[in-house]
């Protein structure tokens, strides 16, 4: 299903889920070649669906074209597409309406037309292409999809009307908010909105507009704060007195740093969570409810309160569910070792920065979300992606100064871009990426160490009054494979890994908390460099294989999160 809020009630929204028309066009066009029309539709696909993990074109790349025949009473409307991948170009009859070059990225294309029959077209290309899809590369360790990632909805759009609202929370002991109303079809000048919290009557006030915004402080009537012990709720809904109206839910709670610590709700909080990519052996990154549903109750099992979500903006049905059950999150616009040649690519930097703010505005409502990131191991130790990466922050900070902001590096003490987040994250993998070729020290006696000597770094330097997290930190195990001797690539050596991890980091105080790689294992590159690293083309990182069936160091992990 597509995520419930904000809703609009006063417009019609049709869901175009379902089952399409098909053309697989192969790679000998390019996408913006493709004339949609010309095609014969002689194939079913699913919408949501992807076509690369079929039997028929498992791992293909190319071009496919997804079809749907629409009666429509004519007007203006919106067209929303919940990501796709890599590449899309979407048509309305012989009418391209645009263009998406990130892959998993929201969509949104307003559009008029006339009453009758009408064909839409989604012509998706899954190859690589720095023309198409510039922040896309085969490198990734995980595997780039092809199709439609999410739910697709047609909305008719009144003249005048409310697009969002964003709710930030200015005291938490009152219950006062900042509402920024943003509207469309409106002149400068005041305007007269309803407003009403939860059950509560409506409220009518003057508001003036200037270039379609406007704003509201105003205290919430029986305000309850958002925590992950209670994850209390609200609504609010924003009505033009003669028109549409907008229906958005939001959670009252603060998330800030004191020094080394992190603070929700002004209190000390140490964050145990795991990364989580969205991902599934046969549905791709498709998320029907019920998976991300079981998905969040094994987390919950496992004892974590935190998710990075990596390493895209995923389904925002999933951060809905996150704000009802109660988990931090951090969220994460597309990337993965970008490199400075990404930087220095208008095409490509400038894709990041809109990426980035789309995710922003589209996730602002959500609670459960407290840190906003960007570009995991990219090339934050650089002068290039120094002004990439501060360029992507300030777009971050203008459309929100209410959460932190940070991103994954690699890099460790070369990071040039530290002092420009709110927080210090690390990626580190010792004794199973880092110092694997030693042949006289122990893996497991490569972790504490390093863990120590991030922990002493840190104190000093651009982090010396910031908190510090390990986000991601890990090794490898084959589902099934065990081993009396403790072998690299068994369960037994992995549930040893994260025992010594987990020990080390949660024990020692300058962590303000670590995200696990990863919570299951995930399909990655086949066929190229780094075989010898990815057996069957997966990353086997995860407390749980692709099915979701634990592995050994599952148990360790839990064990070690509700001590």
């Amino acid at each position: 299903m597509p995520a419930r809020f904000p809703a609009y009630p006063l417009r019609e929204t049709r869901l175009l889920d379902g089952v399409w028309g098909f053309c697989w066009v192969g790679d000998q066009l390019a996408a913006r070649e493709v004339d949609p029309a010309t095609f014969e539709y002689h194939e079913l696909q699913a919408v949501p669906g992807v076509f690369d993990t079929e039997l028929a074109r498992r791992n293909a790349r190319g071009v496919g074209i997804y079809r749907l025949r629409i009666e429509d009473a004519g007007g203006s409307l919106r067209l929303g597409i919940e990501g796709l991948g890599l590449y899309g170009r979407i048509y309305w009859d012989g009418t391209c309406l645009g263009e998406c070059d990130t892959p998993y990225a929201a969509i949104s294309l307003d559009f008029e037309t006339t009453p009758g029959e009408h064909w839409l077209y989604i012509v998706v290309d899954n190859r690589f292409s720095r023309e198409t899809s510039p922040l896309a590369h085969p490198y990734f360790d995980f595997y780039l999809f092809g199709g439609i990632y999410g739910s697709v909805t047609l909305q008719s759009l009144p003249a005048q009307r409310v697009e969002r609202v964003a709710v930030t929370t200015r005291e938490l002991d009152s219950g006062t908010v900042r509402l920024d109303i943003r509207t469309a079809g409106l002149p400068d000048g005041s305007a007269r909105f309803r407003i009403a919290f939860d059950d509560a009557p409506d409220n009518e006030v003057a508001l003036e507009i200037r270039e379609g915004r406007a704003q509201l402080e105003t205290r919430v009537p029986q305000a309850r704060i958002w925590s992950p012990e209670s994850p209390h709720l609200h609504t609010v809904r924003v009505a033009l007195c003669e028109g549409d109206a907008v229906v958005e839910r939001f959670g009252i709670r603060t998330i800030a740093t004191r020094g080394t610590e992190l603070l929700l709700n002004g209190k000390p909080i140490t964050l145990r969570g795991v990364n989580r990519h969205q991902s599934h052996p046969q549905l791709g990154p498709v998320q029907p409810d019920h998976l991300a549903l079981d998905d969040l109750k094994i987390i919950r099992e496992l004892g974590a309160n935190f998710i990075r979500c990596v390493h895209y903006a995923h389904a925002p049905a999933f951060f809905e569910l996150c704000d009802q059950m109660g988990f931090l999150v951090w969220e994460e616009s597309f990337g993965w070792g970008n490199s400075t040649e990404d930087a220095s690519d208008p095409h490509a930097s400038q894709a990041a920065i809109r990426a980035t703010a789309n995710m922003v505005a589209r996730d602002i409502n959500h609670p459960s979300i407290i840190f906003w990131a960007f570009l995991n191991e990219s090339c934050s130790h650089t002068p290039e992606g120094e002004k990439w990466y501060r360029d992507i922050i300030t777009a971050i900070r203008a459309l929100d100064d209410s959460r932190l902001v940070t991103y994954a590096s690699c890099h460790g003490t070369r990071d040039r871009c530290f002092e420009l987040a709110d927080v210090g994250s690390i990626n580190m993998y010792p004794g199973w990426i880092a110092g694997a070729d030693q042949w006289h020290t122990r893996y497991l006696d490569q972790i504490r160490p390093e863990v120590e000597r991030y922990a002493a770094w840190a104190s000093e330097g651009p982090l010396a009054d910031k908190p510090l997290l390990v986000t991601e930190i890990g090794a490898c195990a084959l589902p099934g494979c065990r081993d009396y001797g403790r072998a690299q690539w068994s369960e037994e050596f992995q549930a040893d890994y994260f025992r010594e991890a987990c020990e080390a980091i949660l024990g020692n105080p300058r962590y303000a908390g670590v995200t696990l790689w990863q919570l299951f294992d995930t399909r990655t590159y086949v066929n190229v460099g780094g075989v010898r690293t990815k057996p069957l083309g997966f990353n086997f990182a995860g407390l749980l294989d692709a099915y979701r069936r634990p592995k050994l160091a599952f148990e360790t992990v839990r064990n070690c999160f509700k001590r």
